[in-house]
């Protein structure tokens, strides 16, 4: 389908004064890739088409940088003012897009569509121009056997280049409201059992985290269960907050079981830093709270959407660093916050969303 299409596609490019350039040296492509230039209203149009279900796109990425570099190198020497790289992908599954930049007016720049020969729909990702050059036309009329583009479907489906989409099957984050109900439960029957305002017994009784009876008496559950207990209503609500925040989204980005592993994981190492800060410096003073599995959260939302360079909801690296040097610093400037518990989940987190991030890029 994809040699009958692209040969229909480039006849006719020639028509509109295209010029078939050979692909001599670049063997990532040899015959599943068709690529054809002209230069038209001061720019130099690269017209590619590529089968998109024979080259992954981090292959076609690399060679897209490439060429960027390259033109950029002699487009003083062209009859063109600037350079559009346009790229046809075409085939069955929507490419990940991953890594794409918005056209902001630049010099030389890159532009992905990806058409589904079976339906005829393109996919155009946001910020990036939709129709050039009478190319869409082109397309259209490639895209059936006639090639008179009278039975073709030709539809635009937008999506952020920028952001990460939610897994269908993951739409309500409803382990992240699981937890907090859990946590309220936790809080109601502490107070049922006269829990009040700087009252340290309950919790502990609870499950907090007491260096002695860690220590000397090997209660180890409490680096678990202290995850559960907050120190009152608006140490609940805080946590809570940021578990609809930022626990939702990496339940419905990236998984539930990536989440629950998440959380648990980076809540345990939380009480293990905050333990070892307790045992040296404060041994009597107990602690417990789920801040430190919600910095975990926090870390892997940030190095994932960093290495990924995508958002999730909107909400990119970049609010996510405001976010941590913010809460840092009012944790270091509050007396009675657990820092050492908030680092320990925040590193945690972070080289738990890192690997994932890598590997995600990766394969």
């Amino acid at each position: 389908m994809f040699t009958q299409f692209s040969a229909r596609l480039f006849e006719k490019a020639v028509r509109e004064d295209f010029i078939l350039s050979s692909m001599n040296g670049t063997e990532l492509f040899d015959t599943s890739h068709w690529v054809a230039k002209k230069v038209e209203m001061a720019t130099l149009i690269l017209f590619n088409v590529i089968d998109a279900t024979q080259i992954d796109f981090e292959r076609i990425r690399s060679y897209d940088k490439k060429i960027c570099e390259n033109t950029e190198k002699v487009l003083d020497e062209m009859p063109a003012s600037q350079v559009a790289n346009i790229y046809i992908l075409a085939g069955g599954e929507i490419p990940a897009f991953d890594g794409i930049e918005e056209y902001l007016g630049q010099a030389v720049y890159s532009i992905f569509w990806h058409l589904n020969l079976e339906t005829g729909e393109i996919t155009v990702p946001t910020g990036i121009p939709k129709k050039l050059f009478n190319l869409r036309a082109l397309v259209a009329d490639s895209c059936n056997e006639k090639g008179d583009g009278e039975k073709t479907s030709f539809s635009e489906i937008k999506y952020r280049a920028d952001a990460l989409r939610p897994k269908a099957k993951h739409r309500h984050a409803i382990m992240s409201y699981t937890i907090i109900a859990i946590n309220a439960m936790v809080l109601i029957l502490m107070y049922l059992d006269g829990y009040h305002e700087n009252d340290v017994s309950v919790p502990i009784r609870f499950g907090a985290i007491v260096v002695d009876r860690i220590m000397r008496f090997g209660e180890w559950r409490r680096l678990f269960t202290s995850m559960f207990i907050h120190f009152g209503f608006w140490h609940f609500i805080n946590n809570s907050l940021g578990l609809l925040i930022f626990g939702s989204r990496i339940e419905r980005f990236l998984g539930r079981r990536f989440f629950i592993f998440i959380y648990i994981f980076s809540g345990l190492v939380g009480s293990a830093f905050s333990l070892f800060n307790l045992y040296i410096n404060y041994p009597t003073i107990p602690s417990a709270g789920a801040s430190g599995a919600i910095y975990g959260l926090v870390g892997a939302m940030f190095a994932f959407t960093r290495i990924t360079k995508r958002a999730m909801d909107s909400i990119g690296w970049y609010v996510m660093l405001i976010y941590i040097s913010a809460g840092m610093a009012l944790g270091f400037a509050t007396p009675g916050i657990d820092n050492f518990a908030h680092i320990g989940g925040l590193l945690c987190g972070a080289i738990i969303g890192g690997v994932a991030a890598y590997s995600r890029k990766r394969y």
